[in-house]
């Protein structure tokens, strides 16, 4: 790629509007060089996308919650993935970073932002499940992730400690 401005894609499950530490990410990305694209879902409600340095891309969605709304995420995700590569691809919690994964052929190439300890949300406790199936992901994909982020050092330690 030599002579080609480098690319980032950065990608979340929400509607890309409000959260300020996936803009800051966007701008930092942007000053260091890069072409970066902003994934997120789209929403009746979503309001209008703010002002970043970026390409910002809205998937629209058919379910807005549960099991269905997670497999079409995933897949939706998974295909503009496939057809926009990267040189750096940023996966914001747990719930992007499959398809993340599955793209980035250079595993040095994958970031993974948690902004929380994801299975340890009070939303899955009561849900054993969903928290198992999202344990048994975090489980395979973590330990080969070498790039890795967290909001805090209580929550790196904890990743540390169970991979």
């Amino acid at each position: 790629m030599s002579g080609q401005q480098k690319h980032a894609v950065v990608s979340v499950i929400n509607d890309l509007s409000s959260d300020q530490r996936v803009a800051r990410t966007c701008r930092l990305l942007h000053r260091l060089g890069y072409r970066v694209t902003l994934v997120g879902r789209l929403l009746k409600t979503s309001p209008p996308l703010p002002a970043l340095p970026c390409e910002m891309v809205r998937m629209p969605m058919r379910f807005i919650r549960g099991p269905l709304f997670y497999l079409e995420y995933q897949w939706k995700l998974f295909r503009f993935l496939k057809k926009h590569p990267a040189d750096i691809y940023f996966s914001n919690d747990l719930d992007t970073l499959l398809p993340n994964y599955l793209c980035c052929g250079n595993k040095e190439a994958l970031i993974y932002d948690s902004h929380e300890f994801f299975t340890g949300v009070p939303e899955l406790q009561q849900h054993p499940l969903k928290r198992g199936i999202w344990k048994m992901l975090e489980k395979q994909l973590l330990p080969s992730i070498k790039n890795r982020i967290t909001v805090n050092a209580s929550i790196a330690s904890a990743y540390k400690n169970l991979y």
